[in-house]
């Protein structure tokens, strides 16, 4: 037989690839090998709770980590526009408490960021020209809130049930993986007041601004002292007549975190006002960021470096913490300058920078002492027709109330989740969270909580933990796909070891001092549910997951059905180099598809 005549797998003798297609949930008869190359993906549905910045993640990570039509995706959002918290809370004064220039996602830098903590509306704007850059809307369905969630572990399949919240309508979708991005803190409550709706005046909350209130002139009453707080207070003192702000807790303010890069790059050592701490980039650093990407990358790295350097803080005792303290004291001091002792006693707590999130807060203390601004400490009894009755029987009368209350933290889900026993999570959760590195429950299967309760919340940016969080429940998709998994749940003993380690690591850290913090489920004496290091611990604890924690349920009955007929998918599509990526000149890395 002449060479030119010999048969050849790349002219595809052994097959070429087909389209991928469902698997089958409960394969009949005697195991047979599959007639597919080695770990060919089947099709997987995922379906996503929200698109905020989890949701966008993950649809542009899909299609970065997936085999293109081997996936589909849906992102259910509730609200009638995409954003999540940027979208939801438009309060005055709203921004955030990170440098600007780490709040967009780490491999999608924003050069011309107009201020250091950006506004609420540009970070916005950011999510939505992303959606716009990378095609994200097509995944998208608004006005889509997830009611309940129902394991089926037959089909091995989440039964979803889906509410239009306008029209009330219900409908059902499926999905082989559910993942909850909706965020911790997406579930506003009124505070549980006497009275409250009995209000005559304006009455909002904070994630529910109410634009149509002219605040001119008037007389406001703002509860609370979180960072929501913070933020409103400022903007209103300017405007209002009086505010009375009702202090139910004291708070730490602090100068930024991250700023070290501003200092010295653009502020460069001038006289800069020590009470105002954000900065509008001017034109020529926008140009400058845009045109040297190198150098804004430096930047970027450099905020981020530095406050990861300072997760020592929450250390209880450590010379960092008693360091934090001492200048944090003096700045407070500083910004409500001489007098007003009364407040300073209140407001500054007993408790250690960081047991509560630490709020920057331009503005807020020096605003608590302007001349119609009221602090008021003593407790609320009820709140009546014309205002809010204290504890010592007076009756501060208002225009409008502002509740800058927070959110009921959603350590559970704020849709039922159920599983294969017929039990929710919030049956299964009756001693608090039961969530490995934040993101799997046992007894769960396919349910991925986007950094949830026992991630890093304390410190930092949460987009990092979010990107490497979703990647993670990405990579735990493709070992279902091409592995033959029909279901993989987290190990209860796994939790249980981690768990161990949370309890005995926060046994020195500042959270365990007596503040209540969402951290803690909103009490004072709770586990900590915190991961045990900073941000970037976390980040390279949960970067490859560790397989070896999860039980798996495959779908044919032989686990290694995947190996499929001896092919691989070079040979199914006729790759040359594909076929002999070991053959190699040096030795580095190689693997085969």
């Amino acid at each position: 037989m002449a060479p030119s005549e010999m048969p050849s797998g790349i002219n595809g003798v052994h097959g070429t690839g087909h389209p991928f297609e469902y698997p089958p949930a409960n394969p009949e008869g005697e195991y047979r090998v599959l007639e597919q190359y080695h770990s060919k993906p089947s099709k997987i549905r995922v379906a996503c709770c929200g698109a905020g910045a989890s949701g966008l993640c993950l649809a542009y990570k899909m299609e970065k980590m997936l085999t293109p039509g081997s996936w589909e995706l849906t992102l259910f959002e509730k609200n009638e526009q995409f954003g999540g918290t940027w979208y939801e809370n438009t309060y005055p004064g709203v921004a955030c408490d990170i440098p600007s220039h780490d709040y967009n996602f780490t491999w999608d830098p924003k050069p011309d960021w107009t201020q250091f903590f950006a506004a609420g509306p540009e970070i916005q704007r950011y999510f939505e020209d992303f959606a716009e850059r990378y095609g994200s809307k097509k995944y998208m369905k608004l006005n889509s809130k997830i009611i309940e969630a129902r394991w089926d572990e037959t089909e091995g399949i989440w039964n979803l049930t889906i509410e239009n919240p306008k029209t009330k309508e219900q409908r059902k979708e499926w999905a082989h993986v559910f993942i909850n991005g909706s965020g911790i803190l997406n579930n506003w409550k009124w505070p549980e007041i006497e009275g409250l709706h009995d209000f005559k005046g304006a009455l909002m909350h904070s994630a529910s601004w109410d634009h149509s209130v002219d605040f001119k002139g008037k007389t406001a009453g703002v509860i609370g002292t979180g960072s929501t707080s913070v933020q409103i207070v400022p903007s209103l003192q300017k405007v209002c007549k009086e505010v009375s702000v009702y202090m139910r807790s004291p708070t730490w303010i602090s100068p930024p975190f991250g700023a070290g890069a501003l200092t010295e790059d653009l502020q460069k050592g001038a006289d800069v006002n020590p009470g105002q701490r954000q900065y509008d980039f001017t034109e020529a650093d926008k140009k400058k960021f845009k045109e040297d990407p190198a150098y804004h990358l430096d930047f970027r790295k450099r905020i981020e470096a530095e406050i990861n350097s300072l997760f020592g803080m929450y250390r209880q005792g450590s010379d960092l913490s008693h360091q934090f303290r001492d200048v944090i004291t003096k700045e407070m001091h500083r910004r409500m300058g001489p007098g007003h002792e009364e407040l300073k006693e209140f407001i500054i707590p007993k408790w250690a920078p960081g047991c509560r999130r630490i709020s920057p807060g331009d503005g807020y203390l020096e605003a608590l002492v302007q001349d119609n601004v009221t602090p008021v400490f003593e407790g609320i009894k009820r709140v009546v027709p014309e205002g809010i009755e204290t504890v010592d029987g007076k009756v501060h009368k208002m225009d409008v109330l502002v509740c800058a209350t927070g959110f009921q933290v959603a350590f559970q889900p704020a849709f039922s989740v159920i599983n294969a026993e017929g039990k929710s999570i919030k049956e299964d959760w009756v001693n608090g969270p039961n969530l490995y590195f934040g993101v799997s429950a046992p007894r769960f299967p396919n349910y991925y909580t986007i950094v949830g309760p026992g991630a890093t919340w304390s410190n930092g940016t949460l987009i990092p933990s979010i990107e490497t969080t979703i990647e993670y429940s990405i990579k735990c998709m493709k070992k279902m796909q091409t592995e033959g998994i029909k279901a993989m749940a987290v190990k209860q003993d796994a939790l249980d070891a981690i768990y161990a380690h949370f309890d005995e690591y926060h046994k020195n850290t500042v959270w365990r001092e007596e503040c209540r913090s969402w951290f803690k489920d909103g009490k004072i004496k709770n586990r900590i549910y915190l991961w045990p290091g900073a941000t970037i611990h976390f980040l390279k604890s949960i970067k490859d997951p560790r397989f070896e924690d999860y039980d798996y349920t495959y779908r044919y009955k032989n686990r290694f059905a995947y190996l499929g007929n001896g092919d691989v998918k070079a040979t199914a599509s006729r790759d040359v180099l594909g076929l002999s990526p070991y053959i190699r000149n040096s030795d580095h890395e190689w693997s085969i598809e």
